[in-house]
């Protein structure tokens, strides 16, 4: 049985590209007014497959509120979106939306069938609230350090508990030290995100459970090759794009990165985050790293509404306390993590999370409460612990 598809465009040029691009496939250009017009005519068409919308600097806020309507009225239609090379903005807007994949015209006509096909086949597995895309939760610094990816690993198993077996977690580690996350985990890693990216036309379902790697938590993790000895080079549409993938075959996924990523990059992954996590220390040295890239990202319009302060390593005493940095970073704080140095070195070294080593860490409740807050959406306002008093306000 043949695929139909429905073309919302202004440019009939989409239609005819996709035609002869997977001519097994049919075409035909829809010129809507609205989401409910759209609808009717996809109840009118009889059966329709997947649609197509094409995305314009001009026209992405009106396609991404008409996919928006039509997934709420039709949570199982697949949604891709269609624009210009290099539009990174419009293709974040897109992905933002709902749009499950994106293709830039007259580019990859010789895979359009096959990714045409893998857009049909992924899974869209349901949430614990009801939606059908997974949430992202990215964590980040200024600074590339080990902490990065040592919050990321352990607020993942903690959402892992939360959602129990039924939703697939992701970490998703593209912070440097390169590979940490797979160092932490006791992982020998032989598919990374590198990896990923390169095979982003056909991920799905059957490449996760055959390559992607797995904690015997359950957790998958994805992760840089820990061998490089500079940054590697990541195509920040690419990685926006797996990203838009990858929120069709997980429940929740949690983003590590750093504030080394070119700055269109770090917009890209705060911009498609439900929530990201900003972390920092007490040190005058993270403080001011942190105090400089914030400014360049509010320079840059790089939407911060969703951005949340961490901080990391928390000891009484030591000058630059939680509501100073809030105020010097003009961040809401939403968690300060008090731990046993020895202990946090131990589990690194060891290969084990804190919640297996040592459970009684506080360390281990404070990301717990977090992952509670952070899961139960943007309202939430998690209790704080009685140690530090400080979780909590999150996100109002």
């Amino acid at each position: 049985m043949r695929t139909q598809a429905l073309v919302v465009a202004d440019d009939p040029v989409y239609l005819s590209w996709l035609q002869n691009s997977a001519p097994g496939a049919e075409f035909s250009l829809a010129r809507v007014t609205d989401a409910e017009d759209l609808i009717e005519r996809i109840h009118a068409s009889g059966r329709v497959d997947v649609v197509f919308f094409e995305f314009t600097s001009q026209t992405a806020t009106a396609r991404a509120a008409m996919i928006e309507r039509l997934l709420e009225r039709l949570p199982e239609m697949a949604v891709a979106g269609l624009g210009e090379e290099g539009d990174s903005a419009t293709m974040l807007a897109a992905m933002r939306a709902g749009a499950r994949d994106f293709f830039v015209l007259r580019k990859d006509e010789a895979n359009l069938a096959a990714l045409l096909g893998r857009l049909l086949r992924r899974s869209t597995p349901t949430t614990a609230n009801g939606r059908k895309l997974g949430r992202v939760f990215g964590v980040m610094a200024a600074l590339p350090y080990d902490g990065i990816a040592f919050l990321a690993e352990h607020l993942a198993l903690a959402c892992a508990e939360r959602l129990g077996k039924n939703e697939r977690v992701l970490l998703l580690d593209v912070a440097v030290p390169a590979g940490a996350a797979s160092i932490f985990l006791n992982l020998n890693q032989s598919y990374g995100v590198l990896d990923a990216i390169n095979d982003g036309s056909r991920c799905d379902t059957t490449l996760v459970d055959t390559a992607f790697m797995r904690h015997s938590s359950g957790l998958y993790v994805l992760s840089l090759p820990e061998d490089v000895i500079t940054r590697p080079t990541i195509d920040g549409d690419e990685l926006i794009k797996l990203l838009g993938v990858l929120r069709g075959l997980f429940g929740c996924i949690v983003l590590s990165f750093d504030g080394h990523l070119p700055s269109d990059v770090l917009r890209g992954l705060i911009g498609l985050a439900s929530r990201t996590l900003f972390l920092t220390d007490q040190s005058i040295l993270k403080s001011r790293h942190s105090k400089y890239l914030l400014r360049s990202l509010r320079l840059d319009d790089c939407p911060l509404d969703r951005v949340g302060l961490v901080v990391d390593n928390y000891r009484k005493r030591v000058g630059l306390e939680p509501q100073n940095l809030s105020e010097l970073l003009d961040l809401p704080v939403v968690a300060t993590l008090t731990t046993q140095p020895s202990n946090r070195i131990q589990a690194m070294n060891q290969g084990e999370p804190m919640f297996v080593c040592t459970p009684k860490d506080e360390y281990c409740s404070g990301v717990r409460l977090l992952a509670q807050a952070l899961l139960a959406g943007e309202n939430a306002a998690a209790p704080a612990p009685a140690q530090t008093g400080l979780l909590g306000r999150l996100f109002n």
